[in-house]
């Protein structure tokens, strides 16, 4: 298979590092503005290089496209590739607009294209994991989801809000764990540090019978990527990072219809039972990537519409 990875900043590099390690894949072409740094990783990675990536398909033959340019160029690229037919990844979030990205997930369809569009965390094992756990019903009725996704400010984010590059990750996690998409939305986004966009957020999500507390902020001296989910059996908290999972599983069951005295009931409910749930780390983007060539190669088309879903969400105003 023959790719194009698009845009040789942070992400692209690490699109390189592991496209070029994934077996039957052949990085072709490199294609970013930068004139100094792109023309070494198309040299490291065997490939040419292009300036303007309208160039790679007047030159090259290409299969499959991975773009890594800053949000504001998503829909350009994306909808350039697509147009061609061509099997494309884009990071997220898919554009910087709902009717942009309602144009992409339409125009795909048209050209029956595999397109995926980047949220890593859907590919984090702690995260399949918990998917898993909520399934079989370990947590009992789900009543609340706490995510927290704080740290410094990334200087190479340049175009977008800390909704749209950092929150939208739990947003669209928080989606995929209850299997639905919230029925209210209340938004607080705050400017602190950045006066030209906002740098603090805080989302509160009604569920049909759950709800979901979202903070993310590039204000906080200390990085902290994690979820804490309440149920009726139980509590649960996942480390994105660590990919560390511990699970207090409550005695409620166990005590409440055996119990003669409602002292000894609550003394026992008080002592849940803790697991710690191992999972096997592996770098999320490498499965993302993996799962996307796997799709092309097997002609598997995906629907990217929580992609959409999330940005519409990350869009919200303050409410």
């Amino acid at each position: 298979m023959n790719i194009a990875v698009i845009g040789a900043g942070n992400m692209g590099k690490n699109h390189l590092r592991i496209l070029s390690q994934i077996s039957g894949v052949k990085i072709q072409a490199v294609a970013d503005i930068n004139t100094t740094l792109g023309p070494l990783l198309a040299k490291k990675y065997g490939s040419n290089f292009y300036k303007d990536y309208k160039e790679v398909l007047k030159n090259e033959s290409i299969d499959a496209v991975s773009i890594c340019v800053p949000t504001t160029y998503h829909f350009e690229v994306a909808s350039f590739f697509i147009s061609k037919g061509i099997h494309t990844f884009v990071e997220k979030p898919i554009t910087n607009s709902v009717s942009d990205a309602k144009k992409l997930l339409r125009l795909a369809r048209e050209k029956n294209i595999t397109f995926l569009v980047g949220h890593i965390e859907r590919f984090n094992p702690a995260v399949i994991k918990l998917k898993e756990m909520l399934e079989k019903g370990d947590l009992g009725k789900i009543t609340s989801i706490i995510t927290r996704r704080v740290g410094g400010f990334p200087p190479q984010i340049q175009d977008v809000n800390i909704a749209v590059d950092l929150a939208i990750h739990d947003i669209d996690i928080v989606n995929f764990l209850l299997g639905e998409y919230p029925t209210r939305i209340s938004v607080n986004k705050q400017k602190h540090h950045i006066q030209r966009r906002e740098d603090s957020v805080e989302f509160f999500l009604q569920y049909k019978k759950s709800s979901a507390y979202i903070q993310a902020n590039w204000i906080s001296p200390v990085k902290i990527r994690k979820l804490n989910i309440t149920g009726t059996e139980g509590y649960l908290e996942m480390d994105y990072i660590t990919q560390k999972i511990e699970f207090y599983k409550s005695n409620y069951s166990k005590f409440k219809n055996n119990s003669k005295d409602y002292s000894d009931y609550i003394l026992r409910f008080s002592e849940p039972d803790r697991i710690n749930i191992s999972v096997a780390r592996k770098e999320p983007l490498r499965e993302e990537l993996s799962y996307f060539v796997d799709a092309v190669n097997k002609n598997v088309k995906i629907d990217p519409e929580f992609a959409l879903h999330a940005l519409t969400i990350a869009l919200e105003d303050n409410k």
